[in-house]
């Protein structure tokens, strides 16, 4: 008598990005590249009276487009790999690995960025966003390696998040250098 063996999926509720995960991710996407449209807006204004973009406006513009097309691209990374129904331990350890390998260079190349352009020590501002975001940086490196929990949504859109609100915290203390005109 032979056993005929099916596979069986493993139906675990917990197996795959949930529903509300996913939904904040998509939410955060749309509110990002909405951001990424409104900056190009301010931008075409500055053409429109006239002004001419400098160093400084290059380097921020850059800021604001890099950094909401990478928060919409990051925010679709968990729900492309519900779609392969990669298990959500590994969803989420691949997410925050790609995150955090892309917010560190990201912080590294802005540092960089600013210092080339503009001389002189960094505004207590500016430093404390980027001590703030080296920390969400080491969350997601935390969450890769499973300490103190296993990889969860959590520490990955906690970031995400923060790295939004901090791009559009930049354009709204930058925003007159766009909109001033030169006489």
């Amino acid at each position: 008598m032979t056993t005929r063996l099916r596979r069986q999926p493993i139906l675990n509720e917990h197996a795959f990005v949930t529903s509300t995960e996913s939904d904040y991710l998509f939410h955060l996407s749309g509110l990002s590249l909405s951001f990424v449209g409104f900056s190009a807006i301010v931008v075409t204004l500055r053409g429109a009276l006239e002004g001419k973009l400098s160093d400084r406006h290059l380097r921020l513009v850059r800021l604001y487009i890099e950094g909401g097309f990478l928060i919409t691209a990051l925010a679709l990374v968990p729900p492309l790999l519900n779609l392969l129904q990669v298990p959500d331990t590994v969803t989420w350890l691949l997410s925050s690995a790609s995150a955090a390998s892309i917010f560190t260079a990201l912080l590294v190349i802005q540092f960089r960025r600013r210092r080339a352009i503009e001389a002189g020590r960094f505004p207590l501002w500016v430093v404390i966003i980027y001590a703030v975001s080296a920390l969400g940086v080491a969350s997601l490196w935390l969450n890769v390696a499973g300490i103190p929990f296993s990889p969860n949504a959590g520490p990955y859109a906690v970031v995400l998040t923060w790295a939004l609100c901090i791009f559009g915290f930049i354009f709204v203390r930058t925003i007159e250098i766009f909109l001033h005109r030169e006489v």
